[in-house]
């Protein structure tokens, strides 16, 4: 949460606090005015300072500091590191007043969740329930905290309806509920019927060990239930036997329910002929019947058994599911089969059909049927031609495409939010906005974050667009993007799509594009769709910075690359970042013979996974089809928007560029 005062000390020292030039990749991360950027050199110096008093615990120099620094915008920071210093203490009075002077500011709201953390860490329930607001808080730990102070200094009805919903989970809970949970079973608050309930639960959420454990709490009858239901997760080819699960008990049910969609997984078809027999004896719900065909229709897709999906579609009349009549179209691409692709389009609803993906695959499909018979029909071609015309109308992939077949110009209607200078400084100036900057400024990006997050978050849709422009002015773009999205606003593509570390940007697309199709316009694209230009991202996965890289990767890239790397943190720097990333993006185009949307898919998913997918394919699709049916949706809406982000940025540049080059929409794939 925090870069620590040794940590910003040395971040002060070494950087000097140009800050944010290595950072947002711009001087204008700074005021423009010399005397303005000295003056905050000088109160982050004495930031410093004050960090490092309270370290030191030295209350007459902190003091001093804090009368110097009356007007700087981290003076909140500095009283909250001082009392978190305490913290420990429980100095009631101090943590009163800093909450009653922050409330509703980020930094009030994160001193709350400490203070509940140490209350209920020591167990002064009491007091904790004085400072925990049921509204605001939701962290689970938290609120397990509350339903144990409840139940000792509260209402305990009210403690007992809480706990009954954080115990009936398919998950484990944090040690913290346990004390509660404890006193709830003793009081008689776990039944039969919701022990079932959470097993179930466990079960459907592939957590067996949970179940086991909650299925001690059962009577005999239905502990021997919860065991069958747990052997039937393991081996749902059970449920076959139907004599043996057509029963009156209503556990029978659940069981059913399990059994069903587990053996979807193994035997779609199977399942398919095991649901037929289940629901002409239970009676399953509409909401239930639809939730388990969609869940079906999935697994014959993953499958790639086409004519048993399309079996389910004919033998249940009313059912439909969007991701089903996809899969049919992007199988029937795959197979080539044109008058088929047409008839799903067709099935669509009819607001999907004027999405621009199927205006073009549905103008696809005319022209190839009309080819393949190798006659004219004026009507037919003019649909066509229609329909490719309102694909172009659109800033995206598909508009692109449309454009390139009717050998129209590209559409990018860009549109600038209509912001007032005097908005600008009005929303800059405020407290929040302000803090904001500072903490991003002085490395502390998660602070920083969630000021920005609280400030703009009851902004009105002018403000949110003006705190894009603010945003992109500091050179946060990634602040800028997200509250331009957040207005709404999509037509400011300098907005939308920034020219973002252009300066490192350019070099390194120079000096390594040289025999390949790496060029700034690529090396953007890839860094705005990877993490919308935020040099200090983190993924789930480890991956880190501009362009999401794995420090395994980076290190293996780095030695290639000659570029110095030490350590993961060096991947939030946005010119390591970039040079590695570029140098592995341009690896991976000499890898795929300079093919970008190929070298966008191993960027994605991996070089082995495209080599497997091209050997599938045998080099027999073109290129839109073969990219249209890319096994996995994220890698397809990633090499789709790399492609239509390199056109925007060439624009953005002042310049042109095609969708395809040439090798790549020439070739089969």
């Amino acid at each position: 949460m925090s870069i620590g005062s040794k940590g910003f000390a040395t971040l002060l020292t070494s950087l000097t606090f140009a800050l944010a030039v290595a950072v947002a990749g711009s001087p204008a991360a700074l005021s423009a005015d010399t005397a303005e950027a000295k003056a905050a050199v000088a109160q982050r110096q004495k930031l410093q300072q004050a960090r490092l008093a309270i370290a030191h615990n030295d209350q007459r120099q902190l003091r001093a500091l804090k009368k110097e620094l009356k007007d700087y915008p981290l003076l909140p920071y500095i009283e909250y590191w001082a009392l978190s210093k305490r913290l420990s203490r429980l100095p009631y009075d101090d943590i009163d007043a800093f909450l009653a002077k922050y409330e509703g500011t980020a930094i009030g709201d994160w001193m709350r969740v400490r203070v509940l953390r140490e209350l209920g860490g020591r167990d002064r329930f009491k007091a904790y329930l004085k400072y925990y607001d049921p509204e605001k808080i939701r962290r689970t730990q938290l609120r397990c905290y509350y339903v144990d102070a409840l139940t000792r200094h509260g209402d305990k009805q009210k403690a007992y309806d809480l706990i009954a919903e954080l115990w009936t989970v398919g998950a484990s809970q944090p040690k913290e509920c346990d004390p509660a949970f404890a006193r709830w079973m003793k009081d008689g608050g776990l039944t039969q019927e919701r022990a079932w309930q959470r097993h179930t639960l466990a079960v459907r959420s592939g957590n067996l060990d949970l179940a086991a454990y909650i299925a001690r709490q059962l009577d005999k009858s239905r502990a021997a239930r919860a065991e069958l239901m747990r052997a039937v997760y393991r081996k749902p080819e059970q449920i076959l036997n139907y004599k043996k699960f057509i029963r009156e008990e209503p556990e029978y049910r659940d069981i059913v329910n399990i059994g069903l969609r587990r053996l979807a997984i193994k035997d779609a078809p199977k399942a398919s002929k095991a649901w037929d027999r289940y629901s002409a004896s239970y009676l399953f719900s509409d909401k239930e019947r639809d939730d388990y065909l969609q869940y079906l229709a999935l697994r014959f897709a993953r499958q790639d058994d086409k004519q048993g999906l399309q079996a389910l579609i004919k033998n249940n009349p009313g059912f439909y599911d969007l991701r089903t009549s996809e899969w049919l179209i992007r199988q029937s691409l795959r197979e080539m089969d044109w008058a088929q692709i047409e008839f799903w389009i067709d099935q669509l609803p009819a607001e999907d059909q004027k999405l621009d993906r199927w205006l073009y695959w549905k103008a696809r499909a005319i022209e190839e049927q009309l080819a393949s018979a190798g006659k004219k029909d004026p009507a037919r071609q003019a649909l066509a031609k229609k329909l490719y015309q309102q694909a172009a109308a659109e800033r995206s992939y598909y508009g692109f495409l449309a454009s390139d077949t009717i050998g129209a110009d590209y559409s990018f209607v860009d549109r600038p939010a209509p912001i007032t200078p005097k908005l600008v400084n009005e929303v800059a100036a405020r407290p929040g906005m302000q803090r904001a900057r500072e903490l991003q400024a002085i490395g502390e990006f998660y602070h920083a974050r969630r000021e920005w997050n609280y400030a703009t978050e009851p902004m009105t849709t002018e403000e949110l667009m003006t705190a894009g422009k603010i945003a992109n002015s500091w050179g946060w773009y990634h602040k800028s993007i997200q509250s331009i999205l957040a207005a709404d606003y999509l037509d400011d593509l300098e907005l939308r799509f920034p020219l973002a570390f252009s300066d490192i940007v350019s070099d390194v697309a120079k000096r390594m594009g040289k025999k390949t199709a790496l060029n700034d316009y690529l090396v953007l694209a890839v860094a705005r769709q990877e993490s919308h230009f935020s040099h200090d991202a983190k993924s789930h996965a480890g991956a880190m910075g501009l362009m999401q890289l794995l420090p395994s990767t980076a290190q293996a890239t780095a030695r290639k690359a000659g570029v110095p790397y030490r350590r993961s943190w060096d991947l939030l720097n946005p010119s390591t970042n970039i040079n590695l990333g570029a140098y592995y993006l341009n690896s991976l185009l000499n890898r795929f013979d300079n093919n970008r949307f190929l070298a966008a898919a191993a960027y994605n998913a991996g070089p082995t996974r495209v080599s497997r997918w091209l050997k599938d394919t045998n080099k027999q699709l073109p290129f839109d089809v073969w990219i249209e049916t890319i096994p996995y949706s994220e890698t397809r809406k990633y090499v789709q928007n790399v492609l239509s982000y390199s056109v925007i940025y060439a624009y953005r540049s002042g310049n042109k560029a095609p969708l395809l080059n040439r090798n790549e929409a020439e070739a089969k794939w």
